[in-house]
């Protein structure tokens, strides 16, 4: 398990990287869109369809794949309502915030931070899980989170604008990596070793924008908001525990049951900043969220993963 732990530190440690290269000025906020952009629209999709033409479509993974939909799912609505209860505890102020600290518990980095450190620790098989319930993740963010976000507000959008946003190179690598699933079409050696070289560079990239966002956040002005703390920490500790006890007892594959509480303990997804920012809600607040839930995941992401492993594998 110390193996384990120290892999899982060493990949932090390049979010720290981040953080310096931003204190220097050597990468500032400014270029923090371009590399976002760089995972997003090549180095993820590669590695997506790197992953899942490494798989074999098995009865076991048919499965896994129904299994990881199903709880993917539930955890979402669940996770949606429990999210609703817990902010009108708080009684948060104002009231038109409320929809978004829904989304800071609710909303989960499973994809843009989740797939590197995924691929990392447990390897192709979990990631491609992982991609999986990223389907369900993307439709949440798209769909299901403008309307937390939205939350006391009547407010019309066209069928066009709500998924509009799930056009992106990641589905699109989704499609095709399913496509040579099911067909069982093997991609050329050398195009092979493209995706895996590109790929390769997403673990780095990824956790260096990381660092440079956490470096450009105001930490003293977040930890003086008692009720956003409380949010975030409902994020990265309550929501996994909540899965845990949910799926640990229920008749599924080992890998269904590790996947589903690994994707629920990462922190909220950078996505819902923008979306909160084109929806016109208070985006600084989300981005807040998104950096205390991501400070608070360098903690307790690598007492879950050896904890996942020790218990599980």
């Amino acid at each position: 398990m110390l193996t384990v732990f120290l892999k899982i530190v060493s990949i932090f440690c390049m979010a720290a990287v981040g953080y310096i290269a931003n204190k220097r000025d050597i990468l500032p906020m400014d270029s923090n869109k371009y590399l976002v952009n760089l995972i997003l629209v090549i180095t993820n999709p590669c590695l997506i369809i790197s992953s899942m033409s490494s798989q074999t479509l098995s009865s076991d993974t048919i499965r896994q794949v129904a299994e990881i939909l199903a709880g993917s799912v539930v955890f979402f609505v669940a996770g949606g309502a429990a999210a609703f209860f817990i902010v009108k505890a708080l009684r948060y102020e104002p009231s038109e915030d409320q929809g978004v600290l829904m989304v800071i518990i609710t909303a989960v980095n499973s994809g843009f931070m989740g797939f590197p450190i995924t691929k990392a620790i447990f390897g192709d098989k979990y990631f491609f899980l992982m991609v999986i319930q990223n389907i369900i993740l993307n439709f949440y963010l798209y769909f299901l989170a403008i309307i937390q976000m939205n939350y006391g507000q009547k407010k019309k959008s066209s069928p066009a604008d709500v998924f509009r946003p799930l056009l992106n190179n990641c589905t699109y690598a989704l499609i095709i990596g399913l496509i040579i699933l099911v067909t069982r079409c093997r991609i050329p050696s050398p195009a092979l070793d493209f995706f895996d070289t590109i790929a390769n560079a997403t673990i780095p990239v990824s956790m260096i924008v990381v660092g440079i966002q956490l470096a450009e956040s105001d930490l003293k002005k977040m930890l003086k908001n008692t009720k956003l703390i409380i949010a975030c920490l409902c994020n990265v500790l309550l929501m996994p525990l909540l899965t845990f006890l949910a799926v640990n007892w229920l008749p599924l594959m080992t890998e269904s049951k590790v996947t589903l509480i690994f994707a629920a303990s990462f922190p909220c997804a950078v996505v819902s900043v923008a979306m909160a920012a084109r929806e016109k809600k208070n985006s600084a607040l989300m981005a807040e969220g998104v950096a205390l839930t991501t400070l608070f995941s360098l903690c307790t992401l690598p007492f879950i993963a050896v904890f996942l492993m020790s218990r599980y594998l």
